[in-house]
């Protein structure tokens, strides 16, 4: 089955996009006008967890397809990421180039935004392992994955081979304890939250579902229950946000009925809308701050504002420029590479 046809998953993907745009913008809102404000006992950026999950399950969809075929299967995860990463990243270093101060955080580095196009894990001067488009790291971690299953796809049993080579390179980030950046990035536990996406989607597979509404609201609830509550212990991120993402997922994948859902045009635009949603943060920080009194009222305006015009801007930058994309390398059916 295609997984667009999989209804809760991809309003999952809605939901995740959704969640890192609100950290996003309250962190923002916070730093601006020096308020707390509600809603930090919501961990928002773990909506990151969850889009690992989900894209542990979708890869192995895919991967059922292309057994034997790792040129075609890598090629195929090529043309569906790299175009709008590139095409956002470019907009950051055009950015660096004509507004040095306008990105937060982010300085002109040659060989960051090398490393950026690569998707080869970069230290950056305050240490943080990021591509000059910060959010990208998890495009870092998307392709290393992808490499990874396309080099299974060779082998026999290719997913009982990358779910062993996941486990192998956490386990010696665990031990081992690597100072090198791009060592320490590919051996975080962190790459685990894939090898839980694979195991939900063979029990897919085996027809180990159970659509029942009631059954996935539970899963769902509970998941986002124990995100919650154990965001602020000291376990590990791959256990403490990694395993509710899973349960999350498996609400919207194993519980789930095929029915409409709300939020399909979300999920739809959730790469776009992520991708996006930092540079219309910025913009409409630069227009809306000057505006706004420094007072709780002000700062949710702020965020409301501001979570409502990125939402817009990453469903429009979906419709005009993600899915003409897509059709593009559709219709022209670029032959894969050997």
């Amino acid at each position: 089955m295609n997984p667009h046809r999989l209804l809760g998953l991809q309003a999952l993907r809605g939901v995740a996009a959704v969640m890192v745009l609100i950290g996003h913008v309250l962190a923002e809102a916070e730093h601006y006008f020096a308020l707390q404000l509600p809603g930090d006992a919501v961990p928002w950026t773990r909506g990151v967890d969850i889009f690992f999950v989900i894209s542990g399950f979708v890869i192995t969809l895919s991967a059922s397809r292309y057994a034997g075929q790792p040129g075609a299967f890598l090629w195929r995860r090529i043309l569906r990421v790299v175009p709008l990463y590139y095409l956002f990243t470019t907009l950051m270093v055009a950015a660096l180039l004509v507004l040095p101060g306008g990105a937060k955080d982010t300085t002109l580095d040659p060989a960051q935004i090398l490393s950026s196009y690569g998707f080869f894990p970069y230290a950056r001067a305050d240490g943080r392992i990021a591509p000059v488009l910060s959010l990208g790291w998890t495009l870092n971690y998307e392709m290393f994955f992808y490499a990874l299953m396309a080099l299974c796809l060779a082998l026999p049993r290719p997913l009982v081979t990358v779910a062993g080579m996941l486990m192998a390179l956490a386990l010696l980030g665990l031990v081992v304890g690597f100072t090198t950046a791009q060592f320490t990035f590919w051996t975080n536990p962190l790459i685990l939250e894939f090898l839980f996406g694979i195991a939900l989607a063979r029990l897919w597979q085996r027809g180990w579902s159970r659509p029942d509404m009631a059954l996935s609201i539970a899963a769902l609830v509970m998941g986002f229950a124990l995100l919650i509550a154990l965001d602020p212990t000291p376990l590990p991120r791959f256990i403490a946000a990694g395993l509710p993402a899973a349960l999350i997922v498996a609400g919207g994948t194993l519980f789930c009925p095929q029915r409409p859902l709300p939020g399909q045009l979300l999920g739809d635009a959730s790469y776009a809308l992520y991708l996006s949603h930092r540079f219309a943060l910025r913009a409409a920080t630069l227009v809306l701050l000057p505006l706004l009194p420094a007072t709780a009222l002000g700062a949710w305006v702020y965020v409301v504002t501001v979570c409502a015009l990125a939402v817009a801007v990453g469903i429009l930058t979906h419709i005009a420029i993600e899915r003409p994309l897509m059709r593009g390398f559709s219709r022209r059916k670029q032959a894969a590479p050997a």
